[in-house]
């Protein structure tokens, strides 16, 4: 596959650049995060999940991040660096209706989004992982996010905050 080829050129180039120049990541902070979205996997939403990457700085500020939905058809992904001034993607829009809606889990939300989305006349879209929520939002096909569940979203979430940082807002 050529983008396969491609990605591993570029990392072979990356690695080459990290070995001459090994004091400027020394302290960046890696969080992978292989599967976003493991219920929907478990569960057969192969097409909710990601793989999401994310790169902090020793401040703890996100500095890179990719997100990449390989089960989806076609793979679709997002990659900022915001060090290199560097946005790009490639979003599966097939079939992509615009949508006023609040992306959640496909579970249980808070009563404070069952108020919300009936005061507001938002939609309730089940999206998945919170990787795959956040290429929904780049394509428009949800208006809103609110993650109100109790976890360690900047674990949890690894690439899409990234992304979100850099290319949402």
């Amino acid at each position: 596959m050529p983008i396969i080829e491609k990605a591993r050129d570029d990392m072979q180039e990356l690695v080459k650049e990290i070995s001459q120049n090994t004091a400027l990541y020394r302290t960046l902070i890696l969080f992978i995060n292989p599967i976003d979205g493991t219920r929907e996997f478990v569960n057969g939403k192969g097409e909710q999940c990601s793989v999401c990457v994310s790169f902090a700085d020793s401040g703890a500020r996100a500095v890179a991040g990719v997100i990449y939905c390989p089960l989806t058809n076609p793979s679709m992904w997002a990659a900022v660096p915001k060090s290199e001034a560097y946005i790009d993607s490639v979003l599966n829009e097939a079939g992509a209706e615009k949508n006023k809606g609040l992306l959640t889990t496909n579970t249980s939300v808070s009563p404070f989004l069952v108020v919300l989305m009936d005061e507001l006349k938002l939609d309730r879209i089940l999206s998945g992982g919170a990787g795959n929520k956040m290429l929904m939002l780049i394509k428009g096909r949800g208006t809103t996010y609110i993650h109100d569940q109790a976890v360690i979203f900047y674990v949890d979430g690894a690439g899409d905050i990234a992304v979100w940082l850099f290319f949402v807002l």
